[in-house]
Formats: C-alpha cells, sequence, structure tokens
C-alpha cells in the first residue's frame, strides 16, 4: 500500500487509529472482501478492519431468489428444536395471504408441526407493535415451541425477532415485500407506552427473501422499500458530519457497503418498478446489506440518521392520534429530502457541513418522482403544523448527532426549520 492509500484507510477512522504496521495489502484486501460478496455468502463471515474493530456477521442462513421459501426445510433440518418441537408461525391477516399460506404449505408437506398465530391490533388498520403485540406472543409461546417463524416484513419481523431473542429461541423471517432494511438488522423497533423505542435483539437465524413472494407487494411496499434505501444517503451524511464534528467512530468499508447498496438500488429503479424479479432480487440484496451494516458496527449509524428521527416523529404523532401513519420507508423518503435541505443551507455557511457532500434536495427529488414517491408533507399525509413541528423537535426522538443538532448548536435552528417548512409546505 502506498502511503497515500495509508493515509486514506488511517484518516477513515481517526478515533481508534490503526498501527500502520498492520495495514498490510492482506490485511486490506480481507476487509474489503465483503464488499465483493453475494449475500448468501456472508452469514459467517469476519474480519478485523481498517477502522479498528472487529466485524462479523452472526447469522447463520440466507436464502435468496426465486422459490427460496422452497428451501426452508433444508435450514430447519439443522435444529433439533424445530423438528422434535413445534414452530410458532407469526403473521397478520395480510402477511398470512401474502406469504403464510405458501410457508405452512412448505413446512406440513416436509412434516413440521406448526402453530398460527395472526396478529392485529384492536381499532387500528395495521398491526402495531407494542405491548399488547408483544403480551399476545408470549402468551401463546408454550413450552412446547421450540422454534419462531415470522412471515411478514418490518413489524411481524422485529416482533419475532425480540421475543425469540428474549426466550432463547431460533427465528427465521420470511419477508413479504421490499418494505424495509430490517430483515438483517440486529434491532427491533417498537412503540412502548407512546413511545419509539430500538431494543437490542439477535440476527434472525434464517432470512428467507423469495422474490416470488415479494413480486406480489403493493405499490406502496414496493415504493416503502426505495424510499428507506435511498434515505441512507442522508444517513450516511449525518455519519461523516458526526465523525468530523465529535470524531465519532466511523468506518468507510461499512460505508461503502450501504452506498453500494444505494447504488443498486437507483441502478435498477426503472426495473424494480416494473416488478423484474431480479432488480427485486437486487432491492432485496441491498435491503439486507444495509440491515448486516448495522449488525457488523453494532449500531445504527449507518442506515439511520436525521431523516428516521423525522419519520419516527411523523410515526408516534399519528399513534397518539389514533389514525394511520405512513409506511416507514415512505415517510423516510421523504424526510431525506427534507434533511438535505437543511445541509443545502447550512452547506453555504459552515464549511465542515459543506465537506460532507450531502445530497441535494432536488436530486432525491429527482430519484423519488421516478417511483411516484411523496414529494411534499401533504403528499405524504402530514400536516404542515406537524411537519414544521418535527423539524424543530425531531432531533429528541433519538441521542444521534445529526444536522439538527449542529444546526441547533449554532443557534439556527428555528430559523431553518421555517425556512425548510414554508419551502416544502407552499
Amino acid at each position: 500500500m502506498d502511503s497515500k492509500e495509508e493515509k486514506v484507510v488511517l484518516e477513515w477512522q481517526r478515533s481508534e487509529p490503526v498501527d500502520p504496521s498492520i495495514l498490510t495489502e492482506e490485511f486490506c484486501a480481507n476487509a474489503r472482501k465483503i464488499l465483493d460478496m453475494g449475500i448468501e455468502e456472508m452469514p459467517g463471515y469476519s474480519f478485523d478492519c481498517v477502522c479498528g474493530k472487529h466485524h462479523s456477521v452472526d447469522m447463520k442462513h440466507l436464502l435468496s431468489g426465486s422459490g427460496a421459501v422452497e428451501r426452508l426445510p433444508e435450514i430447519l433440518e439443522n435444529y433439533k428444536e424445530a423438528k422434535d418441537k413445534k414452530i410458532l408461525l407469526l403473521c397478520d391477516k395480510n402477511t398470512w395471504v401474502a406469504g403464510g399460506e405458501k410457508t405452512i404449505s412448505v413446512l406440513e408437506k416436509a412434516g413440521y408441526n406448526v402453530k398460527i398465530l395472526t396478529l392485529e391490533t384492536e381499532n387500528y388498520p395495521v398491526l402495531v407493535p407494542n405491548e399488547h403485540a408483544l403480551g399476545t406472543v408470549l402468551a401463546n409461546l408454550t413450552d412446547d415451541i421450540g422454534f419462531m417463524i415470522g412471515v411478514g416484513s418490518g413489524v411481524i419481523s422485529d416482533i419475532t425477532k425480540l421475543v425469540s431473542h428474549k426466550t432463547g429461541r431460533h427465528s427465521i423471517v420470511v419477508g413479504t415485500a421490499p418494505s424495509m432494511d430490517g430483515y438483517a438488522s440486529i434491532n427491533a423497533a417498537f412503540v412502548i407506552g407512546g413511545h419509539k423505542i430500538t431494543y437490542n435483539a439477535h440476527y434472525h437465524t434464517c432470512i428467507v427473501a423469495d422474490t416470488k413472494i415479494m413480486q406480489t407487494a403493493p405499490d406502496e411496499l414496493f415504493r416503502a422499500g426505495y424510499g428507506d434505501i435511498v434515505g441512507k444517503y442522508t444517513a450516511l451524511s449525518d455519519w461523516r458530519l458526526t465523525r468530523d464534528v465529535n470524531d465519532e467512530h466511523y468506518c468507510e468499508i461499512t460505508a461503502q457497503m450501504v452506498e453500494n447498496a444505494v447504488n443498486i438500488c437507483v441502478d435498477n429503479t426503472e426495473a424494480y418498478f416494473r416488478r423484474e424479479e431480479s432488480a427485486i432480487e437486487r432491492m432485496n440484496e441491498a435491503l439486507i446489506l444495509t440491515g448486516i451494516s448495522m449488525g457488523i458496527t453494532g449500531y445504527t449509524r449507518p442506515a439511520s440518521g436525521s431523516e428516521h428521527h423525522l419519520s419516527h416523529y411523523w410515526e408516534l404523532d399519528a399513534v397518539e392520534k389514533g389514525i394511520p401513519h405512513p409506511l416507514h420507508g415512505n415517510s423516510v423518503g421523504l424526510a431525506s429530502i427534507a434533511s438535505a435541505e437543511v445541509y443545502d443551507i447550512m452547506s453555504k455557511r459552515f464549511e465542515v457541513v459543506a465537506n460532507v457532500k450531502a445530497p441535494k434536495p432536488d436530486f432525491l427529488r429527482e430519484i423519488y418522482s421516478k417511483a411516484g414517491s411523496a414529494l411534499t408533507p401533504a403528499e405524504l399525509g402530514v400536516s404542515e403544523d406537524v411537519f414544521r413541528a418535527s423539524l424543530k423537535n425531531g432531533y429528541k426522538i433519538r441521542p444521534r448527532y445529526t444536522i439538527f443538532n449542529f444546526t441547533r448548536d449554532h443557534g439556527m435552528l428555528e430559523e431553518v426549520a421555517d425556512m425548510v417548512a414554508d419551502k416544502m409546505c407552499k
């Protein structure tokens, strides 16, 4: 490695500098190997990274592609508790139709004993991951259940993941929509006591990303996955900003993994929305890659920033009022435009912000317009009052430094928030 490359590598992680003597060509090649892997190769891979941390993908199995659910018995064959005891299958009324019936057919044909639990939230149009949902699953988790399978997307995946983690069971998720990046995350998001709380959980033992199942998901879910992925542009910007302002840990290889995922998504936009199966598989890869990025770093920085704070603010406001809220990824898409607007304003006043090279808001609008995504709060179903309030208070949702914290610290948040709200709500 020449001295210029070595300098770049060392600047990736300033707070935990790597001894230059270990930065051999082989060391760096091993760290970068994950960038060239197919997603089915990643489970079990570990490496010492040039950022100073040891990264590992602690997931055991990953099945992707057309008809992937048919291979599910191959995975379960490795687990005595799945063969000797019952499997609890979690779904809601929509995901039962999308993938539950197919999954049950595969399992019963292979001789597995399955108990089905269909979850719902009373007096609410969609399933909310709250205390009631958790209690319902725990009440049905009898001693004769040895394994858990969730059939669904974000909410079902998180409920399955957290309960299996807390009770010491293995879990599998059969994804029903390319709608979010949490399939491969070690975190689980819940609404507890009216607050959005992220809990540490574990990797699913296996992710099943069957493109045949996902191909039938509603348009809104397709757009949600797209929004969740493209929103990583601002998440990465926030990560670079806090690296430069607060010397926070930063891993360039992980950041590159996420950026590669976004590029995969954007490059396949038209084919994805034509529901071409190969493009859906690329989207699944992108979503899983960003989930893995959070797992190998041990925190959500690579895939979640100010755009997620705004999205969570809108969701919590809707839940409190008992009204439907936009899907997470669709909210993230619009929120990333708002965050980019703040970056655009602040980059003209502060060099440290300009150096982050955040995406321009019109660049994001152009991308999202191809997907038919909401470009204004009104189109998303968020009122101007809530939108304006979120710009001023959304950063409080998580103790994570973003462009909104930077703007507040410089006494400009009220002014900038009103500027962005005036522009986006007109």
